[in-house]
């Protein structure tokens, strides 16, 4: 192995090993409850009007890819998320904070080479992570014997990566840009929530739907998916950034000099009477 991705990982190991097993144990535990649940939650959602069913989607309660669109695929990629924000803003920015960049920099190694080993280590650890959280469907869906629709629910998984790793991308890009984790990921993360409450208010609201499309969150198609109307599209656009956002990375780091200090600064607030 390269050993500038070997460290890169080893980098990341710890929150790749705990974010993997914290979501696997989740969808473990969703999973396994299925069989008890299923039948009363049909019965609940039976009984609400179209309008407040539209807020958790569309799915059937009664088979398992329907009950795991609402209880996991429904608020997953927020959670997914998170360390792809936190990954995606320290994979370039926490080396220079640290002091650790000009060190490497240092070596007999390209800064195309250092910035690619960086994204692709972002992507792997991603990849990881769903792969173990897939070991938490796998191993109590052994004992329920409720799938029917393993190909949709395969579908839903792989959905997750283009979603993510654009989010981990513009993580990165907006931590070199404000030359700070914190206020990129802050902006990022305050974007999500946002466009998450508002994803979810749509099913209810006819304008909100009108402007899925500039919801961030809409561009993960994992629950349709489930629901058998993945719009790909969107799948599209993620992919599309993708490659827009490695190569924004990549230039940027490649022309800009190494230092906390950003290209783009936030102003800062005057305190009255201070000169």
């Amino acid at each position: 192995m390269d050993p500038l991705l070997k460290k890169a990982m080893r980098d990341l190991r710890g929150q790749t090993i705990w974010w993997g097993v914290g979501l696997a144990f989740l969808l473990g535990i969703t999973v396994a409850f299925f069989p008890s649940v299923s039948d009363i939650y049909s019965d609940i959602f039976e009984e609400l009007g179209d309008e407040w069913a539209g807020l958790v989607g569309d799915g059937d309660f009664s088979t398992l890819e329907g009950y795991l669109s609402a209880e996991f695929f429904s608020y997953a990629q927020i959670a997914l998320a998170v360390f792809a924000i936190l990954a995606g803003g320290a994979a370039i920015v926490g080396e220079e904070t640290q002091g650790t960049m000009d060190l490497l920099l240092a070596q007999p190694v390209s800064r195309l080479r250092v910035v690619l080993v960086k994204l692709g280590a972002l992507a792997a650890s991603i990849t990881i992570i769903l792969a173990i959280t897939a070991l938490g469907f796998l191993i109590p869906v052994l004992f329920i014997n409720e799938v029917n629709a393993t190909g949709r629910i395969a579908v839903a998984f792989l959905l997750f990566l283009p979603f993510e790793v654009a989010v981990a991308l513009t993580a990165a890009l907006l931590a070199q840009l404000f030359g700070s984790r914190v206020v990129g990921g802050s902006i990022l993360a305050g974007l999500l929530v946002a466009s998450y409450m508002l994803d979810a208010l749509s099913g209810a609201d006819a304008t909100l739907e009108s402007l899925r499309p500039v919801y961030l969150t809409s561009y993960y198609q994992g629950q349709q998916a489930l629901n058998g109307d993945v719009n790909w599209a969107y799948v599209g656009v993620s992919l599309a950034a993708i490659a827009v956002l490695g190569v924004a990375n990549v230039v940027l780091f490649l022309r800009r000099d190494i230092a906390v200090n950003g290209i783009l600064r936030l102003p800062k607030p005057r305190l009255r009477g201070s000169s």
